[in-house]
């Protein structure tokens, strides 16, 4: 049975170009346009992939008649406007993470695009790797018993050299977060996929590299985001959370999570120079941890062919900007509680 072609763009060429080869491993899947703030770029890339538009004004995308969805893959301050006008042009919108500078914007953006009933998806990426699926169904399936604490670690060193020039990145009203921002949220989200809501967070974040140089000139200019956040969390159940998330770790490039319950244990382990990933896990009191094969016959979707399944269906995908809204939460909270040196309540 013959199916229909679905057409997409994608808006930004950054992170944006992963969103691209993602759409290209899609069957009956159409990149019709992209769009970069540079005229040089943007065209350069189209000549290059074979795509039939070039914009570099995204509104001029979503004019497109046969423009089914877009990614937006733009720095996060865009996120907000860019998806409701997405929204209001009846486009289905995969937008990355995090989803808005603010729980604000984000309820917005969930709110509607529920109301103009367009699928939505938040890009968490991690929920579509298959020894992370894995883990979550062995947890769903008992193989630790009753979760007791998670320790979580998410550190790279992409921004410990201090010659690294001002940007986006380093702006509160642009980037929002830092390595919160980059990193943590997804450690955030993991845990809510696999364990449950974040109930309370008490957390330390830190500018490590006050200052840096600003592009064509002698100056520097303070940073105003995190390099570096650690908290602690409380999850359902009396859930015990350490967290650690920094994007000045030199020599490091990894995910570590060990979740230890009352009769088990499971680690995942994530090496980006490798981009290998490894799942262990030991039951009962005495057996030594060892490596759990992924299963024949499991199939896990990319995040683009999941987004283009519910285009496809016109049925709910999963991580929706609802998850994008809930993760918001909790690192809003996790802001309030470095700020003012106690534990904040998720949502208080």
């Amino acid at each position: 049975m013959h199916r229909r072609r679905i057409r997409v763009g994608v808006i930004g060429l950054g992170f944006g170009l992963q969103h691209v080869r993602g759409f290209q491993g899609c069957q009956d899947v159409e990149i019709l346009a992209i769009c970069s703030q540079s005229q040089r770029k943007v065209t350069a890339a189209a000549k290059e992939l074979g795509i039939a538009y070039a914009f570099t004004d995204y509104r001029e995308m979503l004019e497109l008649d046969d423009l089914d969805g877009v990614s937006i893959c733009s720095p996060v301050y865009l996120h907000h406007q860019m998806a409701l006008d997405a929204i209001a042009a009846g486009k289905h919108v995969l937008c990355e993470k995090p989803l808005a500078l603010n729980p604000a914007q984000a309820r917005e953006m969930y709110e509607r695009a529920e109301q103009a009933g367009v699928v939505h998806m938040t890009n968490f990426g991690w929920r579509f790797n298959p020894p992370a699926f894995r883990l979550k169904t062995l947890l769903d399936e008992g193989y630790i018993g009753h979760l007791y604490h998670i320790n979580a670690r998410y550190l790279m060193g992409y921004r410990a050299d201090p010659a690294i020039p001002f940007g986006w990145r380093d702006q509160q009203a642009a980037g929002g977060f830092g390595a919160l921002g980059d990193l943590a949220v997804h450690l955030i989200d993991m845990m809510r996929w696999w364990a449950g809501e974040f109930v309370r967070v008490a957390a330390s974040m830190k500018t490590l590299v006050a200052d840096r140089p600003i592009p064509g000139s002698s100056k520097v200019r303070p940073s105003e985001l995190d390099d570096t956040c650690a908290f602690l969390a409380e999850l359902g159940e009396g859930i015990q959370g350490v967290f650690h998330a920094s994007r000045c770790a030199i020599r490091s490039n990894y995910i570590h999570i060990d979740l230890h319950g009352n009769d088990g244990t499971l680690v995942f382990q994530f090496q980006r120079e490798t981009m290998q990933v490894n799942l262990l896990g030991a039951r009962g009191l005495h057996e030594e941890l060892h490596d759990i094969p992924m299963p024949k016959r499991l199939r896990v979707p990319t995040s683009q062919q999941q987004f283009v399944e519910g285009i496809r269906s016109r049925k709910p995908v999963q991580p929706s900007f609802y998850e994008g809204l809930r993760v918001q939460y909790v690192a809003d909270a996790i802001v309030r509680s470095a700020k003012q040196g106690r534990w904040v309540s998720v949502e208080e």
